[in-house]
């Protein structure tokens, strides 16, 4: 068994299954969506060589018989279904929980069919499903475990000869590699907020110093990326200038992934946190 609910621009939803003025025949387009991948062909050996991939947009197809009274309930599916609109889809089976951002591409109806039925097309940009909640997991306030203040020379130090504060998991419930919202606040002053990847050595270091009440809300999703400085007085700040050389916009693998937090000075008046929407490639 499953659950379908549209919801159109204005907050308005509407329940597609369980429901009597309509029977869903069909949707299509809820498993993963093929990818395009990029190659290119040398003439000196067979085959080719891989250059890049990216998935395509994924269009679902919803096909529903419609029920008496044929009229008012076709005219109700207008008021969520309008062309080229924007609609988000909730899904939800024994597994998963999620929905998807699209727009209506169109709608063909057969008025004069014995039983109308209406087939509706709607393109999603982005492919992936997200889970129905946020999946919020904050560190706590750091207890210094080394000496501070420390900095990365140039060249980079091995991940692994430095000696960092406190670990802890982030997981990914997805079945896709993620970015995320981390949010770095003050509870006092600090200087130059580190955050690191234990499991891969990558890292953002951020050219900052912060008072308490002051926070860095930075955006690593693909597509998305921002890093901002809220301060206590009420200024914001695109500070994406003050990230290090060498930082990565950190993603998030499926599964665990082990993070660590540092700063020059003051370490312990650091609070990060990590929110996640979990993401699918289909249900």
């Amino acid at each position: 068994m499953y659950t379908l609910i549209a919801e159109n621009k204005y907050g308005q939803q509407l329940e597609l299954t369980h429901n009597r003025a309509y029977e869903i025949v069909e949707i299509t387009g809820i498993d993963p969506p093929d990818s395009t991948i990029n190659t290119t062909h040398n003439a000196d050996y067979d085959g080719s060589a891989y250059n890049s991939s990216y998935m395509n947009n994924r269009v679902i197809t919803i096909t529903m018989a419609i029920n008496s009274p044929a009229e008012s309930n076709r005219i109700n599916l207008y008021h969520y279904f309008k062309s080229k609109f924007p609609v988000r889809l909730y899904y939800r089976n024994g597994v998963r929980d999620v929905y998807i951002d699209g727009y209506v591409q169109n709608m063909p109806i057969s008025y004069f069919a014995p039983k109308q039925v209406v087939q509706i097309t709607i393109l999603c940009p982005k492919p992936h499903f997200n889970g129905g909640d946020t999946n919020i997991q904050p560190f706590s306030s750091v207890t210094p475990m080394f000496e501070f203040p420390f900095s990365i020379p140039e060249e980079g130090v091995p991940f692994s000869e430095l000696e960092l504060n406190l670990e802890k998991v982030i997981f990914n419930n997805g079945d896709i590699e993620t970015g995320a919202l981390i949010t770095i606040r003050a509870l006092g002053a600090l200087t130059t907020p580190k955050i690191y990847n234990v499991d891969t050595g990558e890292y953002m270091i951020f050219d900052v110093s912060m008072e308490a009440g002051d926070r860095v809300e930075i955006d690593t999703i693909k597509g998305e990326k921002s890093i901002l400085y809220y301060a206590s007085g009420g200024s914001v700040t695109n500070i994406i200038g003050k990230l290090e050389q060498g930082s990565s916009w950190l993603q998030l693998a499926p599964g665990d992934n082990v993070f660590t937090v540092a700063a020059d000075v003051n370490p312990e008046n650091m609070e990060v946190t990590f929110s996640i929407t979990d993401q699918y490639e289909g249900v």
